[in-house]
């Protein structure tokens, strides 16, 4: 633990020779959270951990005259989850942020491991792709802070009114996805086995393997851009993005495996082995924020040109019988919007939003069953006790198979320094259909937690 600190230290110490004549800072948090499958789960889920990570997460910033540094590592244990993580065992080591800046008083440059936030959307992605996803567990899924770094070049300019960034990423960072081995996640990105048909001897269960994810090379031509623009002024924020990239999840390739032949018996199916590359992608978007009274209205769009989609498991198969060369994607247009409102009367806290996205042309080889895909969340959450104890639920519901999300939440702090708390995530299949929401009704949990701030 006490290397996870010195490290950083030593990095700033040899880079600011007189920092100690100007400033530096570390603040670190210690932070744990426990659940466990709600009882009306099924049986062989109802009583069992789905959370149990505590971490340290250590966070030191420098500045001398114009440069300033900041350094943020995470060491963490997941007890619930001891098929993730960088190191063995459940243990992870990860290097949040790590960059250096220069601002002068138009300018600014900024190198290193960072983080950064697009569009005005609450825990909805319109806009906000700079950075992927982690999605490697369920306490990365419900945790506050979702978002990876990307090692990154940024030049920024200010003006009295407004801003502009723009974003050079040589180095490719995909979404972390649940894929090591006993993974409880794992199931929901790739199944276990598949039913696979077998002339003359009907359906088989043909079990699921995962091979190579190719990335990208890593080349300079093969860097991904990013630009932002901002306006401040009496009525409206507004921002445009552009950027063109990579998408942060692979696009899945399937083939059968065969065992040996049996004369004069052929060959027969004996699995199914999961591959995946990653493919460009190209997004233009724009947000605006304008307050009417006591609310603040939000928009938020987006359009993809010529998206990569990911095609079914099944037409995937079907083309390689008669094909050597299958694309995994077929490419289409894609619009995303989101309306939003916040409400903060009287230490009252509300926000409720109204997300869609639409794919544009015949989606019968895709993955995605629905072109219109749409939704809404709620939030409501209110202070009591001289605002030491907080009362809260948020909620998303998924409008095409009416699934959903509840989640309830109290915190209370017994000092600036020391926060307690009691939640849960409720996940409710649709009346239909599971849903996306519905699919994780197993992984419905009763948690606690604690942080301590030093």
């Amino acid at each position: 633990m006490k290397k996870l600190v010195l490290i950083p230290a030593l990095i700033f110490a040899s880079m600011f020779p007189a920092i100690s004549e100007s400033g530096i800072n570390f603040s670190a948090d210690i932070q744990t959270k426990w659940g466990v499958a709600a009882p009306w789960t099924d049986s062989e889920n109802a009583g069992r951990f789905t959370l149990g990570k505590t971490s340290f997460l250590a966070k030191l910033d420098a500045y001398y005259e114009n440069c300033s540094a900041y350094a943020e590592a995470d060491f963490s244990f997941d007890a619930a989850n001891m098929g993730g993580g960088n190191l063995t065992n459940g243990f992870n080591l990860s290097l949040g942020e790590l960059w250096l800046d220069y601002t002068d008083s138009f300018w600014g440059v900024r190198v290193g491991r960072q983080k950064a936030a697009w569009g005005k959307a609450d825990g909805i992605n319109i806009t906000n792709v700079l950075c992927p996803s982690d999605m490697s567990s369920f306490s990365a899924m419900t945790g506050d802070n979702g978002n990876l770094s990307v090692d990154a070049l940024r030049f920024s300019f200010n003006g009295n009114s407004f801003t502009a960034d723009a974003y050079w990423i040589p180095f490719f960072t995909p979404s972390s996805l649940p894929l090591n081995e006993g993974n409880p996640l794992r199931r929901f990105v790739v199944p276990s086995s598949v039913e696979f048909p077998i002339p003359g001897l009907g359906q088989t269960s043909l079990p699921v393997s995962i091979g190579e994810i190719k990335k990208p090379e890593l080349a300079i031509w093969n860097g991904e851009w990013g630009i932002k623009l901002s306006g401040y002024f009496s009525a409206l924020d507004v921002s445009l993005y552009g950027f063109y990239g990579w998408d942060d999840t692979p696009f899945l390739d399937y083939s059968i495996l065969y065992g040996e032949p049996n004369p004069p018996y052929p060959a027969m199916p004996n699995g199914i082995k999961v591959g995946g590359e990653y493919k460009h992608m190209g997004m233009v978007g724009a947000d605006a924020a304008f307050p009417i009274g006591e609310t603040v209205i939000r928009l938020e769009t987006a359009f993809f040109p010529q998206r990569h989609f990911q095609k079914s498991a099944a037409k995937i198969i079907e083309e390689k019988n008669s094909s050597t060369s299958v694309e995994t994607s077929e490419r289409r247009n894609e619009l995303s919007a989101l309306a939003g409102l916040d409400w903060m009367p009287n230490g009252w806290t509300l926000t409720a939003q109204y997300y869609c996205d639409f794919v544009f042309g015949n989606l019968d080889n895709l993955e995605r069953a629905n072109a219109y895909e749409h939704g809404m969340t709620l939030s409501v959450s209110k202070s009591l006790v001289n605002e030491t104890l907080e009362l809260g639920v948020s909620g998303i519901l998924g409008l095409n198979d009416f699934d959903s999300m509840i989640s309830p939440t109290v915190k209370y702090s017994l000092s600036d320094y020391i926060n307690l708390g009691l939640g849960a995530y409720v996940f409710i299949p649709g009346p239909s259909r599971t849903g996306k929401y519905g699919a994780y009704k197993n992984l419905s949990s009763i948690y606690i937690s604690a942080k301590i701030s030093f």
